[in-house]
């Protein structure tokens, strides 16, 4: 068996009015045939242009604490977390040891009057937060993840684009910051037996939205081939993705969302992400899409500490983004 060697220098990004510090990490072993990823963690200090070396409030912890998702625009149609209040589509799963990962599911067969198989899965990864409540909190308005699609699914908010023609499955980084700082086999696991759980056939697409921590992650799982596309919004590695993630990406589709306003994770990263994509698939045959929808500014109006990290929300509500991964 031929096994390749990935590695990634990932960001935790420290931040200060005065000075940026990075702690960047990850080193990832994949089998090509398998297409588990073995990962194994390390710690890189980096220190800013500027040259300080202080160390500052980490980016996690700045998300958690400012309110980010209490500032969306959403207006709330339905309150509470139990099963009851929301869509009645939705249900909870908690996959098996040893990361037993819970997670919202909505699977249209459920929806009133609809009885067609879907049409594709989306595996919905979401971004930082503190996560100690339970996987109930990605279907409430008004909780740390609102406004990010499984939050519109439960409220009746989501384009009709996905409730027709997607399973969507939302698993949930309880008690950590996000699914980021789970194990890569961890998640690969889970996924594979979510849908075994939910009866979705081999022949079905399955595609990754990934937001904030969860696009980042979304492109590294994408790199095992297992998956058909992604969508990216506000993608948060700063350097250049290693020779052979450029190639194991190469004919995989991709639409990218960021705000040039963005705060949190620079639009830099995505400008970055795009481009090496874009020329990496120019020396493939397959003429494989790379969109980007990149903005001057924050399309949901947020403001101050968490100005331009909304793009989540943006391509949540965008019926263009599933109608095109459904023509993948």
């Amino acid at each position: 068996m031929r096994v390749g060697v990935y590695v990634v220098v990932m960001p935790l990004i420290f931040y200060n009015m005065v000075a940026l510090r990075q702690l960047m990490f990850v080193a990832t072993m994949f089998t090509k045939q398998s297409k588990l990823f073995i990962t194994s963690y390390s710690l890189l200090a980096a220190r800013n242009r500027d040259a300080t070396d202080r160390l500052m409030l980490s980016r996690r912890s700045f998300v958690c604490g400012s309110g980010m998702a209490s500032s969306t625009l959403f207006v709330p149609s339905k309150t509470g977390n139990a099963a009851d209040v929301y869509n009645s589509s939705l249900k909870i799963i908690t996959g098996p040891e040893p990361s037993r990962l819970p997670a919202l599911v909505y699977s249209p067969e459920g929806k009133e009057g609809k009885t067609s198989s879907p049409k594709a899965v989306l595996i919905c990864l979401h971004g930082a937060g503190k996560n100690d409540l339970d996987a109930w909190d990605l279907a409430n308005i008004k909780g740390e993840h609102a406004g990010f699609l499984p939050s519109l699914i439960a409220n009746g908010l989501a384009p009709t684009e996905v409730i027709d023609n997607f399973v969507v499955i939302a698993p949930y980084s309880r008690g950590k910051a996000s699914l980021y700082e789970e194990s890569r086999r961890n998640v690969i696991d889970f996924i594979e037996w979510a849908l075994r759980e939910e009866g979705v056939g081999t022949e079905v697409p399955v595609f990754l939205f990934g937001f904030s921590d969860g696009a980042t992650l979304a492109v590294e799982l994408l790199t095992t081939g297992r998956f058909n596309g992604a969508v990216v919004a506000a993608y948060g590695f700063t350097g250049t993705l290693p020779k052979l993630a450029q190639e194991r990406l190469k004919g995989i589709p991709m639409w990218v969302f960021h705000s040039a306003d963005d705060v949190i994770f620079d639009v830099t990263c995505s400008d970055n992400l795009v481009r090496t994509l874009r020329k990496a698939n120019q020396e493939d045959d397959r003429k494989t899409e790379i969109l980007y929808s990149r903005f001057d500014s924050d399309q949901e109006g947020f403001t101050g500490s968490i100005r331009g990290h909304s793009t989540g929300i943006t391509a949540s509500k965008n019926a263009k983004v599933f109608e095109w991964l459904l023509s993948q």
